[in-house]
Parts: structure tokens; C-alpha cells; sequence
């Protein structure tokens, strides 16, 4: 282990006054304020001490905010509204959750931490100021009207950032499972450590974005790729990203080329669930992006060494 229990218990201890104080301030329930209690700790432990207080400064600026409404196809998602405010763009940021009394412990989880996750990758250099206003959603941005900031698009690249925040979700519950391996001296902090380490088996797999993440495997899996792009993107580098990623391919426009792969697969996939017609010309456009796609992966893991 590389943190003694000492250590463990002190840092628990520290971020559950943080946790009671967002508590009171936002009037969470106390299942959320005890998710918080394992939830901070394991971002902390996940991107490191030296980014301690972004990290809190985050969970501070980001109410989770319970819309106790049924969504089949959206649970939960993290929102930065543009305003004006004295002559300068400044964000409203916020979770949402739905569906909020109908999901277990475990999806309520995957929930915050995904979405939270979605957050603490997008305060950095959040906000460009052009002919339009961009604000960054990870790897994304989104497009508004200068003038009264009214929406204009999404990025290309949002699916992408949702299989690449889906993989730290996972590694962040996984931080958050394996704290149950220490002496936890808080009952509270115990009792939910326990409830979480029983309902997963062995490592944590979430079932967001299924066919996208299996695409996109050997670029989760490859060390070049993730460590790289977790760095610039929670920087907020993204233009580096895409150089980066098109100069191991050797084209330019790939990354982008493999995020409209990805965003088309996932448009098509919904078609399937809501229109009865077409359904195999559907399912086999499927399987051909997916298979451009793949390609696309297949050349970069193979042109990187450290994999």
C-alpha cells in the first residue's frame, strides 16, 4: 500500500469537514454527503496531492443538484452555463441527477463520480473568447453566440470524451473500492466502503457508452495515449491533444476523423431504440463505422512504442 492508515484516516478525516460544509451549503442528503466522504479522498489520490486544491475547488463549485425526475436515456449530466457578468464570460456549472430515487448505490455513484469527473477536467482554461464563446466540457467544446450566448453546437469530439471520462470513473471507483483494504476508523466511512467493495466483484466496469469504449479498448488500454491526453485535457490543451494524437497516425483530421466515427455510431444506435424501420441497413452502417473506426485505433497503437 502506498499510503499507511494514518495517512488514510487523516486524509478521510480532512475531506468529510469539506463534505459537511458543501453539505450544509447545498443541503444534500446524507447518502450523497457520505459518497462525498470516499469521493474526494479518491480524486485526491487519483490525480495527486499537487492538485489538492483544484480538485476542492471544484467539488465547492459544483452543486450537485437532485432533479427527481424518470430519464430513460439520460441519468445524470454536468452543465457550465455562459453569462455575463461585468463585461467578462464567467460559468454557472452544475450536476444534475435524475432518476434519482430509482437507481442503486453503485449507479448513483458511477453517476457522481462521472459526472464530477466531467468537471474537474473542464475548470482549466474553461472559457475562449472568439467570434463566438467556447467553453470546454473535457475534450469538447460548446459553441455560443457571442452576443446573448445562445447555443450553437456541440464539438465533434463529445463522444470520445465520454468513453475517456467513462474509463476514469472507473479507475476512480476502483481507488475508491481498494480504500476498504485500510483500517478505516470512521463508522460511517466504513459502513459505505463496505456496502461499495461487496457490490463489485473484481475491478469496476460501467455500463455507459458499451460499444464506444469497446471501439476505442486499445486506446484506453495504450500508455502513450492515456497519459498524454488525461495531462493536456485536464489542462485544458486542446489543440495539443489533436497534434498529438494526428501526428502518431500520420494524418492530419484524425482524431476528429474518430470522433464522428464514434458520434455517428452513438446517433445510430439511438435510431435503433426509437424508429422500427430500416433497422438492418441501420445495424449494418453500425458495424461499417465501427469498423473505420477501429482502424483508426489500430494505426495509432501500433505506431506508438510505450503501449
Amino acid at each position: 500500500m502506498l499510503y499507511s492508515n494514518e495517512q488514510i484516516n487523516q486524509l478521510i478525516e480532512q475531506e468529510i469537514l469539506l463534505s459537511n460544509q458543501l453539505a450544509e451549503k447545498y443541503h444534500y442528503p446524507d447518502n450523497i454527503t457520505h459518497l462525498l466522504y470516499v469521493m474526494i479522498p479518491a480524486f485526491l489520490l487519483k490525480y495527486g496531492m499537487n492538485h489538492r486544491q483544484l480538485l476542492e475547488n471544484c467539488f465547492k463549485e459544483v452543486p450537485i443538484l437532485i432533479k427527481d425526475e424518470h430519464d430513460e436515456i439520460s441519468q445524470a449530466y454536468y452543465v457550465s452555463i455562459p453569462k455575463w457578468e461585468n463585461g467578462k464570460v464567467i460559468t454557472q456549472k452544475g450536476i444534475v441527477l435524475k432518476n434519482y430515487k430509482d437507481i442503486g448505490l453503485m449507479q448513483l455513484l458511477d453517476n457522481l463520480v462521472h459526472e464530477m469527473n466531467h468537471a474537474v477536467n473542464s475548470i482549466q482554461n474553461e472559457i475562449i473568447e472568439k467570434d463566438q464563446i467556447l467553453v470546454r466540457t473535457g475534450i469538447v467544446y460548446n459553441y455560443f453566440e457571442k452576443k446573448n450566448l445562445t447555443f450553437i453546437k456541440k464539438g465533434e469530439e463529445v463522444i470520445l470524451e465520454e468513453v475517456m471520462n467513462t474509463k476514469q470513473t472507473e479507475k476512480i471507483i476502483d481507488i475508491i473500492k481498494n480504500m476498504s483494504q485500510y483500517t478505516i476508523t470512521n463508522p460511517v466511512v466504513e459502513n459505505t466502503l463496505y456496502a461499495i467493495h461487496h457490490a463489485i466483484d473484481s475491478n469496476y466496469h460501467s455500463n455507459s457508452y458499451i460499444l464506444e469504449s469497446l471501439v476505442c479498448k486499445k486506446l484506453m488500454d495504450n500508455k502513450t495515449f492515456f497519459s498524454t491526453l488525461e495531462n493536456l485535457r485536464m489542462e485544458g490543451q486542446i489543440e495539443d491533444i489533436h497534434h498529438f494524437f494526428d501526428s502518431i497516425v500520420g494524418r492530419q483530421g484524425a482524431l476528429l476523423e474518430l470522433s464522428k466515427y464514434l458520434k455517428k455510431s452513438l446517433e445510430l444506435q439511438k435510431e435503433l431504440q426509437t424508429q422500427k424501420w430500416f433497422q438492418k441497413a441501420k445495424i449494418n452502417k453500425i458495424g461499417e463505422i465501427t469498423q473505420q473506426a477501429m482502424k483508426i485505433v489500430e494505426l495509432f497503437d501500433q505506431n506508438t512504442i510505450y503501449r
